[in-house]
C-alpha cells in the first residue's frame, strides 16, 4: 500500500514540517507511468460487461471497483491523508502485467466519459452540505429520496447509483483509517473513521473531508477542480475550535500550509476563493480569510490559485493583506469585483443571494458552487474574423459603417457555427449514456430531484464560456481603420490591404503610421477606449443570445489562457501594426507594450468597457516593477490601485511583480530559478517550466511603475 510506518501523532505534529511535504509534492509524480483508477474501472468493465444493468449503476460499480483498490499512502509529516499518489503510481499493482493494464485502460477508454467540453471537470461539489451532514447524512438523504412514492424506474436507478458511490467512498475512508492505524498514525486513523460517515467534529476533520473529496474527484480524471469559498464553509469549525480552546491561530495556519502543500502535488490549477460578500450582502471577510492569505504567502505554490473578491465595503486591512501577498511576485491573489460579477449573474436571472455566493473554477471562470453542472469553455478568434472581413471587403471603397456592418455580420455567422459545434459535442454525450453519479451526489438538488447533474438535477444549468481572443488587436485595428483610412484619409483602404497581405514588406511606412498615428487601447484615450467598449458589448451581448443544448447559457469569457499565442499563428498582419502570425493580445488586457502612458492611464482604459454581461470571467494583466512598491509607502500606493479597481467597476485584475531582469536571468540559468513563480494568464506557474513562447509573451508585457 506504499505506507511508511513512521509515527507522527498529534503530540508530535507541531514538529512535522509542512516544508518537507511541499518539497515532496513539488517533485512527486511529475512523470507518472500508471493511472490506476481507469485501470480498475476498465477491469470492472472487462469482468462484468454491461448486459442487464442500468448505465448509472454500471458507472457506479466501476467507481466502487476503483475505490476498493486505490492506494492509501502516508508519510510521517502528513497532516492530511490523500493525494495524487492514491491513484497514480510508477509501478503496477502486484500481479498486474503491462498487457493487462493496457487492456483494462482500453476498456475504460472505449466505455467513454464526458470531457471538459461536454461537462466533466473544472468543478466543485457542495462543500457546505458535505460538511454539515457528512457522507452518512447524504446517504440518508439519498435513501429517503429513493423511498418516496411514485419514483420512476429511471429515478430509482439514478439514486441506487448515488448510494453505491457514496458507500464506496465511505468504505474507502474506513479502510484507509485501518491502514493508518497499522502505520502508527492514530490521529489520522481516528479522523478518517469519524468522517467516513459522520459530520466533521472540528476544523482538522473538516479540512480532511474537503481534501479527500477533492482527491477522489481528481481520481476520476477530472482536472483543475476548485475548493471554492474555503474561508466561508470552514469558518464555523475554526470559530468553534477557537471558542473551545481546541486550536489557536498558529495551529490553523500550520494546517493550511500543510493543505496548500498537498495541493502542489497535483501540479495543476486549484482555484481557492476568499472574501467578497455573503449571500445576505454583508462582508464575508473573517480571520480565516487572513489565514488563507498568510498560508499562500508562505507556501508560494502556483497550484493554489487564490482569488480574492472585493466590494465597496472591503476594508483597508483586507486591501493591504491581499496586496502584501501579491507584491511577493507569485501573481496572486487575482482580484475580482463583486459589483460586476454579481450584477452579471443577476442579469441572467440568478437570484441575488446565490449570485453573491459565486466562486471561480480553473483560472477565473465563474461558478455557482455545488449548484451547477461542470464549467466548460472554448476559444473564439475575433482577430481572425476581423482579418477575414478585411479580405472579403477589399474590393470597392467601403464606408466605415459598411465595413463595421460586414464585420458584425461575419462575427455573428462565425459565432453561430462555433456554438453549433459545441452543442453537437454536448448532444453526443446524452445523460442516459454518460451519467455522473459521484458529482451528482454532491450537487444541489440531484438527490432531491432524483436526476443526474446533466439531466436536470442541478438547480442551475451550466455555463459555457466563449473566450474572446485578440480583443485589443481588434479594438486598436478598428481605431486605426476609422481614423487613418476613413476620417483623416491618410491611408487608402486598398493600400492598407496590400500592406497586410505582404506583412508590411516594402510598406514599413504604413506599419509605422499604424503603430504611431492611431490611438492604442490602454492609454486613457477616449477614441479607442470607446471602440474597445463597443467590442466588449458586441461580444458579450451576442454570446448571451445563444443557448446550450439541453439547457444552459453560452456566456462571454474575456480570457485566453495562453491560446493568444496559438491563435496568433492563424492570423496574418493586422491594422494595429501587428506582424503576421505573431501572438495576439492577452485576454482583456491592452496589447503588450502598447500601454505607454503608465498605470493610471491603464486603469482608466480598462474601466471603460462594461463587463456586467461577461458572466464567464475576465483577465486583465498588469506588470509592475517591484522596486517601486517594496516599502510601507509602496503598500499604500498599491492599495490605491485596488481601491480604484473596486470604485471603477473593473471586473478582474492580476499582477506580475517580477522584473524582466529576473525573468531573463531565469531563462539563462533555469536551475537556479527553478522555484520562480509568475502570473501567466488566469493562473500562475513556475517560469522555467513554461514554453519559450509563453515566457516571451510574459516578458513582452509593459512594466509599469508607481503612480
Amino acid at each position: 500500500m506504499n505506507v511508511i510506518p513512521e509515527k507522527c501523532n498529534m503530540e508530535k505534529s507541531r514538529e512535522c514540517d509542512w516544508k518537507k511535504i511541499l518539497s515532496e509534492e513539488r517533485n512527486k509524480n511529475l512523470d507518472p507511468l500508471f493511472y490506476l483508477a481507469p485501470f480498475w474501472r476498465g477491469r470492472y468493465y472487462l469482468e462484468n460487461g454491461s448486459a442487464g444493468k442500468p448505465e448509472p449503476v454500471i458507472r457506479a460499480e466501476a467507481f466502487q471497483k476503483a475505490m476498493e483498490n486505490l492506494s492509501r499512502p502516508i508519510s510521517p509529516e502528513d497532516e492530511f491523508f490523500g493525494g495524487k499518489d492514491c491513484y497514480v503510481s510508477k509501478v503496477l499493482p502486484e500481479g498486474v502485467s503491462v498487457d493487462q493494464y493496457s487492456k483494462a485502460g482500453y476498456a475504460d477508454e472505449q466505455k467513454g466519459r464526458r470531457n471538459f467540453l461536454t461537462g466533466w471537470d473544472h468543478t466543485l461539489p457542495d462543500y457546505h452540505e458535505i460538511l454539515d451532514f457528512g457522507i452518512g447524512g447524504i446517504i440518508a438523504k439519498a435513501e429517503k429520496s429513493l423511498c418516496k412514492p411514485r419514483r420512476s424506474a429511471k429515478q430509482k436507478e439514478f439514486l441506487k447509483a448515488v448510494l453505491i458511490v457514496l458507500k464506496a467512498f465511505s468504505s474507502y475512508l474506513l479502510r484507509s483509517s485501518q491502514e493508518m492505524e497499522k502505520a502508527g498514525r492514530k490521529d489520522i486513523s481516528e479522523r478518517l473513521r469519524r468522517i467516513s460517515l459522520g459530520a466533521p467534529e472540528n476544523l482538522h476533520d473538516a479540512m480532511q473531508l474537503v481534501w479527500i473529496t477533492h482527491v477522489v474527484l481528481e481520481s476520476e480524471g477530472r482536472w483543475h477542480n476548485a475548493l471554492g469559498r474555503i474561508d466561508q464553509y470552514l469558518y464555523q469549525f475554526y470559530k468553534r475550535d477557537l471558542e473551545k480552546g481546541l486550536i489557536d491561530r498558529d495551529r490553523a495556519l500550520y494546517l493550511f500550509c500543510h493543505l496548500w502543500s498537498k495541493i502542489e502535488g497535483f501540479h495543476e490549477i486549484t482555484n481557492i476563493c476568499i472574501g467578497g460578500l455573503k449571500p445576505d450582502g454583508r462582508d464575508a471577510v473573517n480571520d480565516l480569510t487572513y489565514v488563507c492569505l498568510e498560508a499562500t504567502k508562505l507556501v508560494r505554490s502556483p497550484s493554489t490559485n487564490l482569488s480574492a473578491r472585493f466590494h465597496d465595503g472591503s476594508d483597508e486591512k483586507y486591501h493591504l493583506a491581499c496586496g502584501d501577498v501579491i507584491r511577493t511576485g507569485i501573481g496572486f491573489p487575482a482580484i475580482f469585483n463583486d459589483h460586476v460579477t454579481v450584477k452579471s449573474l443577476e442579469n441572467i436571472g440568478i437570484p441575488a443571494e446565490v449570485a453573491r455566493d459565486y466562486c471561480m473554477v480553473g483560472c477565473i471562470e465563474t461558478m455557482l458552487a455545488g449548484r451547477q453542472q461542470a464549467w466548460s469553455d472554448s476559444r473564439f478568434n475575433l482577430a481572425l474574423v476581423l482579418s477575414r472581413a478585411i479580405d472579403s471587403i477589399r474590393k470597392g471603397k467601403p464606408s466605415y459603417e459598411n465595413f463595421i456592418s460586414y464585420f458584425v455580420g461575419s462575427f455573428r455567422k462565425e459565432l453561430k457555427q462555433h456554438v453549433g459545434n459545441i452543442n453537437k459535442a454536448i448532444l453526443d454525450c446524452p445523460p442516459d449514456k454518460f451519467p455522473d453519479p459521484f458529482l451528482s451526489a454532491f450537487t444541489q438538488d440531484c438527490i432531491g430531484r432524483a436526476k443526474d447533474i446533466n439531466d436536470g438535477g442541478a438547480v442551475f444549468r451550466r455555463f459555457h464560456g466563449i473566450g474572446c481572443v485578440g480583443f485589443a488587436n481588434v479594438a486598436d485595428s478598428l481605431a486605426a481603420i476609422r481614423k487613418l483610412v476613413f476620417e483623416e484619409k491618410r491611408l487608402g483602404f486598398d493600400k492598407l490591404v496590400k500592406a497586410l497581405d505582404a506583412d508590411f514588406a516594402g510598406s514599413e511606412d504604413v506599419r509605422q503610421m499604424l503603430l504611431n498615428n492611431a490611438p492604442k487601447y490602454g492609454n486613457d484615450d477616449a477614441y479607442v477606449d470607446k471602440i474597445a467598449a463597443w467590442v466588449v458589448d458586441l461580444f458579450t451581448s451576442e454570446c448571451l443570445k445563444h443557448r446550450i443544448a439541453g439547457g444552459g447559457r453560452f456566456v462571454a469569457n474575456m480570457a485566453t489562457n495562453v491560446q493568444n499565442i496559438q491563435c496568433g499563428s492563424e492570423v496574418k498582419a493586422t491594422p494595429d501594426g501587428r506582424k503576421a502570425f505573431t501572438p495576439l493580445s492577452d485576454a482583456a488586457s491592452p496589447n503588450s507594450g502598447r500601454d505607454m502612458k503608465g498605470p493610471t492611464a491603464f486603469i482608466s482604459s480598462v474601466s471603460v468597457p462594461d463587463y456586467s454581461k461577461t458572466v464567464g470571467g475576465t483577465v486583465v494583466n498588469m506588470k509592475f516593477d517591484p522596486e517601486y512598491f517594496a516599502t510601507e509607502k509602496g503598500a499604500g500606493i498599491f492599495m490605491a490601485f485596488t481601491r480604484e479597481f473596486v470604485k471603477k467597476r473593473i471586473h478582474e485584475l492580476q499582477f506580475n511583480f517580477t522584473g524582466n531582469e529576473i525573468l531573463e536571468a531565469a531563462r539563462s540559468d533555469p536551475e537556479k530559478h527553478a522555484n520562480l513563480v509568475v502570473r501567466v494568464s488566469g493562473f500562475s506557474a513556475y517560469f522555467t517550466r513554461l514554453e519559450k513562447s509563453v515566457q516571451e509573451d510574459i516578458i513582452r508585457r509593459r512594466v509599469h511603475r508607481s503612480l
